[in-house]
């Protein structure tokens, strides 16, 4: 979901700034969602009551499958240029759009939808109803992407928005960030391990590990929201990414390793593992961007378009 962080975080405010661009996301998003009704309608059956994890990896398969018609239509609506020729452009950046956006990307949101609404809240049968919020995820995502692409005429790119990747990051950074992720996982597992002890509801669960993930993640971006930020803003970084997305992250891996793998281990220690891979995870992706912020990536994309109809 790296993208997705870059997408606001670093490029929010081009996104945001043409009205116009605004409502023809929220159309895209709409009709997609229309589009894709019959597949999900077939998806929505076929989960309802499924409990083995292969036929569940079979059909979150199939749901990642169909969102990528998805990303290739919103895709080329945000580039405001028919896919045809965009096909003809930019072919290996729209299979490397189709492989990351449209089918991992979904894949994940599909364990995440399902942690919601399974092992966060307990309900079997209402999860399949959930499904059809991955494809407006992939269809919004696909716009901005192809909205921020459109001012690139001859470079095509495999990591999105940007075509900056995260591994160099890691390489450059080896000390501090593995010093960075000692410390996080420390606190964040050791908070985990002592809340196993004496909690056992799910909701209580995923909010503390919103709270400690998002805790750690905002003192880690300081310096993407800059020392300077308002108490305000520091208040929405903690929100969002900082609580919701370590949520995400948590929930994700829950059900994972809980429900799907069904590992048995205590439940100290499976908060413990949980609440420090979910830290971790997010932690060192935040420092990415501000990493990114500080090199004045955002600045090389161009403005916006504003001819939209």
């Amino acid at each position: 979901m790296l993208h997705r962080l870059k997408l606001r975080l670093l490029y929010g405010r081009q996104i945001d700034s043409d009205p116009a661009a605004r409502r023809k996301k929220l159309r895209v998003i709409l009709i997609s969602g229309f589009l894709v009704y019959p597949p999900f309608l077939l998806i929505a059956y076929l989960i309802s009551f499924e409990t083995r994890a292969a036929y569940l990896v079979m059909i979150g398969l199939f749901s990642a499958i169909t969102c990528i018609p998805v990303v290739f239509y919103a895709y080329a609506k945000g580039f405001n240029q028919p896919f045809v020729s965009l096909w003809r452009e930019r072919r290996m950046e729209l299979v490397w759009l189709a492989i990351k956006i449209g089918f991992i990307y979904a894949f994940v949101l599909y364990w995440m939808i399902l942690g919601i609404v399974e092992f966060l809240f307990g309900y079997s049968v209402v999860r399949a109803a959930m499904i059809s919020f991955v494809a407006a995820a992939v269809a919004r995502d696909g716009f901005e992407i192809g909205l921020l692409r459109a001012g690139y005429e001859n470079r095509t790119i495999s990591i999105f928005p940007d075509g900056q990747p995260f591994v160099p990051f890691l390489i450059s950074n080896c000390n501090t960030n593995f010093l960075v992720t000692l410390l996080s996982a420390s606190v964040a597992g050791g908070i985990g391990f002592l809340v196993g002890l004496v909690l056992e509801n799910t909701i209580y669960q995923t909010l503390v590990a919103g709270l400690v993930g998002g805790g750690i993640v905002t003192s880690a971006g300081i310096s993407l929201i800059s020392a300077e930020a308002s108490i305000w803003s520091r208040v929405r970084f903690f929100i969002w990414p900082g609580f919701i997305m370590a949520a995400t992250y948590f929930l994700i891996l829950a059900y994972l390793l809980r429900i799907l793998f069904q590992i048995d281990v205590s439940l100290p220690v499976d908060l413990a593992i949980l609440m420090t891979l979910s830290t971790v995870w997010l932690t060192l992706e935040v420092r990415f961007l501000g990493y990114l912020n500080r090199e004045k990536v955002s600045s090389f994309l161009p403005l916006l378009p504003s001819n939209w109809s």
